[in-house]
């Protein structure tokens, strides 16, 4: 048995969430003042009728008010201007304009921070497009969801798409990726589900990058043409798809190994039952990664080879002299198999001190898609379906780098209908970590 472990039973992770205090003024700082001053109208003594001295005055309390959103039009006036010295001297004048920038999409009423709010809307905040034309219409704007849907649609064929394909390029050459996939319902497609994979880097890359790819499949194929010859370590669960890439190292998730045991825990389990057993094993192991979370990687590698592997080979040798006393298609013999089965895959952890334990990092980016999915439902066409994961992609992934997504996304669709070659290399400058972006879009 293994020493210095602290006891499963007294050290069960609950994972509770820290409170977090602040005070009023550190919530209030960044508020703008206005000051409001209550003042008697009849300065006069009410009894003397004597006229009154004021002595002081003071704070009483502090509230927050709220100011609706407001819409403005803004007439874009071009100027033009003629050299007359050159015109005397050629047959046509010489017309010289001011530069105009570009609009994202033509002959529409769509700027680019009303187009940037309208997709923040939805894919972060979760508002449909439906419940959008009403608020629109409330602020005197009649925006139909058609209209909506079509500036979602447009953007992301002309300007996001390209974006995505470059942070596409990024993800394939980090050395840890994660993975998952879920369903997702499309009314043009002939099979009831279609999938979102998210493919993710690890968390601690220099380069945060979260990307959602649509498919009418979850087959391997899907994962071969994505990752291609990917050759380093993915994080994810044990979908067969997974397994048919030729050069990447998988790396197995502990979370669903205890999630399975903690199902198969019967409520009057005693010490002795073997889910339990199973249970305890991972909460120990989640302890000890818990413990070593401030480490550097070297000093994290070391200690899973002082103490997590032996503790990981007890795990595995014990369930394999104790696999023959459980049915198999009971919910232990289940969980039993399962950690046997792919034993080599839940010990990748240990090849690198940046691997991480679990998956839930990769199950977390799909939980944005399923919340958004339980609010606007479906997507009507396969092209509106890898728009929706285009955005999505472009939203996560400036929020891992810390930047505001609306104003990210504003920012690209104010700088990229100006550039004449979106295929070349100057994207590059509009990556979320590069520091003019950092500075204009906090």
């Amino acid at each position: 048995m293994m020493e210095n472990v602290p006891d499963a039973a007294v050290q069960t992770i609950t994972y509770k969430r820290k409170a977090h205090k602040r005070k009023r003024a550190d919530l209030l700082e960044s508020i703008p003042a206005e000051k409001v001053h209550h003042e008697l109208g009849d300065k006069h003594c009410p009894d003397c009728h004597h006229e009154l001295t004021e002595i002081g005055k003071q704070p009483v309390r502090q509230e927050v008010i709220f100011i609706p959103a407001q819409l403005k039009k803004l007439e874009h006036i071009q100027h033009a201007y003629k050299c007359e010295y050159c015109s005397q001297r050629d047959l046509t004048d010489k017309i010289i304009k001011a530069k105009l920038p570009k609009t994202p999409l033509k002959h529409g009423l769509g700027s680019a921070s009303l187009i940037a709010h309208t997709l923040y809307q939805k894919y972060e905040m979760k508002v449909p497009d439906y419940r959008q034309e009403n608020d629109w219409r409330k602020l005197g704007l009649d925006l139909s969801r058609q209209m909506l849907n079509y500036w979602g649609l447009k953007s992301s064929d002309y300007y996001f798409k390209h974006m995505y394909k470059l942070l596409k390029q990024k993800l394939l050459k980090r050395p840890i990726l994660h993975a998952d996939e879920t369903y997702y319902t499309v009314l043009e497609s002939e099979t009831i589900k279609t999938y979102y994979w998210v493919f993710l880097s690890g968390k601690h890359d220099q380069y945060g990058i979260t990307l959602y790819h649509h498919d009418p499949h979850r087959s391997g194929q899907v994962a071969l043409d994505f990752l291609g010859n990917y050759n380093g370590y993915l994080h994810c669960n044990m979908w067969q798809a997974y397994t048919q890439l030729p050069q990447a190292t998988l790396v197995g998730c502990w979370a669903h190994v205890r999630r399975k045991f903690d199902e198969a825990v019967p409520q009057t389990a005693s010490d002795k039952s073997l889910a339990k057993k199973g249970l305890n094993y991972c909460n120990r192991m989640f302890y000890l990664e818990q413990t070593w979370e401030a480490l550097n990687k070297q000093e994290r590698c070391r200690l899973r080879q002082e103490k997590l592997k032996p503790l990981m080979k007890e795990f595995f040798n014990w369930y394999r002299q104790n696999k023959a006393t459980v049915l198999p298609g009971s919910k232990p013999g289940k969980a039993i198999s399962y950690s046997l089965k792919h034993q080599e895959t839940f010990e990748n952890v240990l090849l690198d001190g940046h691997l991480e334990l679990s998956n839930n990092k990769a199950e977390r980016a799909v939980k944005s898609l399923v919340m958004g999915r339980r609010n606007w439902l479906f997507s009507q066409s396969f092209a509106g379906a890898k728009a929706s994961g285009i955005i999505l992609s472009l939203i996560e992934t400036a929020k891992r780098n810390g930047l505001d997504p609306e104003k990210y996304l504003k920012y690209l669709l104010e700088k990229l209908p100006n550039e004449k070659d979106l295929e070349s290399n100057t994207l590059e400058a509009y990556l979320p970590w590069q520091k003019e972006v950092k500075i204009l879009c906090k």
